[in-house]
């Protein structure tokens, strides 16, 4: 189901907590809203946590089944010059192949598009793009590709997906960096999304891959990360001993991995019943996270029957969560919410 972002914005403005999202920052998000393509039924925010951080960054999923590829391809095809510039470019080009069955890149069962706000005065966002390489993320589970076969097959749709996005293939010694994360998964790992951090000014791709938590640490040391062993073991310790499986984030270059490093952490459907209260509260004792923001966080999750404006049949709008810890060099460690939201057609709650 596509509802354009101010769609979207409209029932969840009563809804947002305003400690995660203050009037101004929701205010922006709306204003910048219909310079955007239409492409989704699903938007994330970025919310920062700690005590005065105001900035909130939001983000739109498209999906190849719902018809989003086709509707981001018009979109861009009849945005002229609005919608200009590398980035824009890249992913109007990943939009008309994405289309093309021919295409290695029809496999991508996702993309997402993500916005740095505030944007430059008078501009328009630009993009942040993160395309799904793991085509059965979505499906229910069934016969697997081989382990070593479901790698290359990924790393060969990022390598393409990355080069369109970019408007040029990955240097040699980016390709290697990039080709080791992906070589050295344990059984059972994954690479999920890969994103040129282009339009952060950097020859360099952004990484998200799923790791069996037993393997974390080993994996993350076998593929270069510069930080101490020791600070991986305490942030796996501390935060992610819930979890059976863990979302990494790095930064791949063509001299390595950057040094900033981020762990995900989704919270289940009802967190003040779970393990998630307890590792909010730890927040908040460690000065991570104020207690209004956990409060919130904690009662994000949940649905709501509405009827968006232009639509006959009612919607079911639902709210999920999750959190990112984000470790950087000689930085506090900083975490991230990211309530999301997306509408789906329901004739019942």
């Amino acid at each position: 189901m596509i509802v354009h972002v101010e769609e979207l914005l409209r029932p969840l403005s009563t809804r947002m907590p305003r400690e995660l999202v203050s009037e101004e920052a929701l205010a922006t998000v709306s204003e910048v809203a219909h310079l955007l393509p239409r492409m989704s039924g699903g938007i994330s925010l970025e919310c920062r946590l700690e005590e005065g951080a105001s900035q909130v960054d939001f983000m739109a999923c498209g999906m190849l089944s719902d018809g989003s590829a086709q509707a981001l391809a018009d979109m861009l095809a009849s945005a002229g010059e609005r919608l200009r510039g590398p980035l824009w470019d890249g992913v109007r080009a990943f939009s008309r192949e994405w289309l093309d069955a021919r295409s290695p890149l029809a496999r991508v069962p996702f993309l997402w598009l993500e916005y740095d706000l505030p944007r430059p005065l008078g501009g328009v966002p630009q993009p942040f793009a993160f395309l799904c390489v793991e085509p059965e993320f979505l499906k229910p589970p069934g016969r697997a590709l081989e382990h070593r076969k479901a790698v290359d097959a990924a790393l060969q749709l990022a390598s393409r997906g990355l080069e369109v996005l970019r408007g040029k293939p990955m240097t040699p010694a980016l390709a290697r960096t990039v080709a080791r994360c992906f070589e050295q998964l344990p059984e059972g790992g994954v690479i999920e999304h890969v994103a040129p951090l282009d339009c952060r000014g950097r020859d360099a791709v952004r990484l998200v891959m799923g790791v069996p938590r037993p393997h974390l640490v080993e994996y993350v040391e076998r593929i270069g990360w510069p930080g101490p062993r020791a600070q991986v073991e305490e942030l796996a310790r501390t935060w992610l001993s819930p979890l059976s499986f863990a979302e990494v984030n790095v930064d791949a270059g063509p001299e390595g991995l950057g040094p900033t490093i981020g762990f995900s952490l989704p919270l289940p459907d009802e967190p003040r019943k779970s393990w998630a209260s307890e590792v909010l509260q730890r927040m908040v004792e460690q000065k991570l996270c104020t207690p209004a923001k956990r409060d919130a966080v904690l009662d994000w999750p949940g649905s709501d029957r509405v009827t968006l404006e232009g639509y006959r049949w009612p919607s079911k709008l639902c709210r999920t969560i999750g959190l990112k810890l984000v470790c950087r060099p000689n930085e506090p460690l900083a975490v991230k919410a990211y309530p999301y939201f997306e509408c789906r057609f329901s004739l019942w709650m």
